[in-house]
């Protein structure tokens, strides 16, 4: 009589899990990620910090005149001033431009760097575990560690604003300050994925490495500096329209005559993720003073077209990555 021992094999999420986990506890034992993380968070906290302290004189101004008035004997007490206090996270988009972006591209190349380093790849595809299951537990992984990080960073400044600050924002704000930490979250997701799919195409690292970061400083910084250099309102300080004392209209009518010029300069700014990035938070923000008064579902559905330019690089470097690492055989 012979006695069978059923083996059980990890479910799918299991298996996803375990990988994402790796993932997730193996960032913190990197030394440069660490580093640009350091930088990233100090950064973050003093734009936050100076932001709130800024609220804070404002409201404090404020109240020192209104207690003026009221000592006067006047009854007259103007209302307070407009005050946005999430337009403090302006610096913070600058820095997560730059620093954020290359966290993200350290994340991406030292994900496939040390399985190739360790020559652990092949180890671990021989477990049950498939090549798609891998590079979707790696994305889940780190995309789970940038969102952590971007939750982080939305809290503390709610916090900063609310204790050093002194105000407390409406619930339109709060859901526009969460929207911009998840805009910032595919913004650097969008650079991870870069890091990992050239790191995947590419067998030597050190190419990987290099190309990233030239790809990254020509859409990041170049194809904005392109756009705005060929701006014609920018030409002269303080507008070149304006210095011409031209109205809407006429500045409307003007660019008709050079319409072929704008579309160019539009189609080279609509390449970089970061004009999108930086136009829909300054949007959401309200740093663009024209969307200060419109809730955060309107600011989506006039940026429509930033948010697509944030979520398409995602989608097709995904998709990239998985074509790339399945027809590889080792």
């Amino acid at each position: 009589m012979t006695t069978s021992i059923a083996i059980s094999h990890p479910s799918v999420m299991q298996r996803l899990w375990v990988l994402a986990r790796k993932e997730f506890t193996d960032a913190f034992r990197n030394r440069l990620f660490l580093v640009a993380l350091a930088l990233l968070l100090a950064l973050s906290l003093t734009a936050i910090g100076l932001g709130a302290v800024t609220v804070h004189n404002r409201v404090v101004e404020y109240n020192q005149s209104v207690q003026v008035l009221r000592d006067l004997g006047r009854a007259d007490i103007p209302p307070m001033p407009a005050l946005n206090p999430i337009a403090v996270s302006k610096n913070f988009i600058n820095y997560l431009a730059m620093v954020g972006a290359l966290l993200s591209m350290i994340l991406g190349f030292t994900t496939v760097q040390k399985e190739r380093q360790g020559r652990t790849l092949q180890l671990i595809l021989s477990r049950p575990v498939y090549r798609d299951q891998l590079l979707t537990g790696k994305v889940l992984g780190n995309a789970a560690l940038l969102l952590v990080l971007m939750a982080a960073v939305g809290a503390v400044t709610l916090l900063a604003l609310g204790v050093i600050g002194g105000v407390s924002l409406t619930a339109d704000q709060i859901i526009k300050l969460g929207l911009t930490m998840v805009m910032s979250w595919l913004y650097m997701l969008i650079f991870f994925l870069l890091a990992m799919f050239l790191t995947l195409w590419l067998p030597n690292g050190n190419q990987a490495l290099l190309l990233t970061v030239i790809v990254w400083l020509v859409f990041a910084f170049i194809f904005p500096q392109i756009g705005d250099t060929m701006d014609l309102d920018n030409q002269l300080p303080g507008g070149f329209f304006a210095s011409m004392g031209m109205d809407t209209a006429q500045e409307q009518a003007a660019l008709q005559q050079f319409k072929w010029y704008e579309t160019i300069r539009d189609g080279v700014e609509e390449l970089s993720p970061t004009k999108h990035y930086e136009r829909v938070s300054f949007a959401l923000l309200g740093i663009k003073t024209q969307f200060a008064s419109n809730t955060w579902s309107e600011v989506l559905q006039l940026k429509t077209i930033n948010v697509v330019g944030l979520l398409l690089p995602n989608i097709l470097l995904l998709g990239a990555s998985y074509v790339v690492f399945l027809r590889q055989e080792s």
